[in-house]
């Protein structure tokens, strides 16, 4: 199928062109897709165990993590919530609590406090950066700084 283009008519049918109707939603979806795709690539690229927790605790805390976003990804938000705030407890000096509640404030629109969580998640990386990829930090800055603006935005 064809690209549409920004002054073709919009597919919805109302007659607008593209860049009048749809276009910036689609492109809003677009990043976001290209968002999560970068996340998922970070987190595999990170996903070295941890030196501070055994095996078992390691393969805990995978599950754990992936328990909650599997939650996020069914929108089960106040499940994922508690379970992201019980990975902060049972695993207190990895950052992967903070990563799990980010995704979980950024999938219900709450810009303010996903931007926190991964201001949270860079100080574990600054902590300890023998431990973590040399993009890690960029990859979060780069989420903070589009959440924050899109907070600005809403303001």
């Amino acid at each position: 199928m064809a690209k549409i283009g920004r002054n073709d008519r919009c597919l919805c049918g109302s007659g607008k062109k593209y860049k009048h109707c749809c276009m910036a939603q689609d492109e809003a979806a677009e990043r976001e897709k290209l968002a999560v795709a970068a996340m998922a690539t970070t987190a595999a690229a990170a996903a070295q165990h941890d030196p501070h927790l055994c095996d078992d605790c390691n393969e805990q805390l995978d599950a754990a993590a992936n328990a909650v976003l599997a939650l996020i990804d069914a929108r089960k938000f106040a499940a994922a919530e508690q379970a992201a705030h019980e990975v902060l407890t049972r695993f207190p000096a990895v950052h992967d609590g903070y990563e799990c509640l980010g995704r979980l404030y950024q999938a219900k629109g709450d810009h303010r406090q996903a931007a926190d969580c991964y201001r949270k998640v860079i100080a574990f990386a600054r902590n300890e950066p023998h431990l973590y990829d040399p993009h890690f930090i960029d990859h979060f800055q780069n989420l903070i700084d589009r959440l924050d603006s899109r907070s600005a935005a809403a303001d």
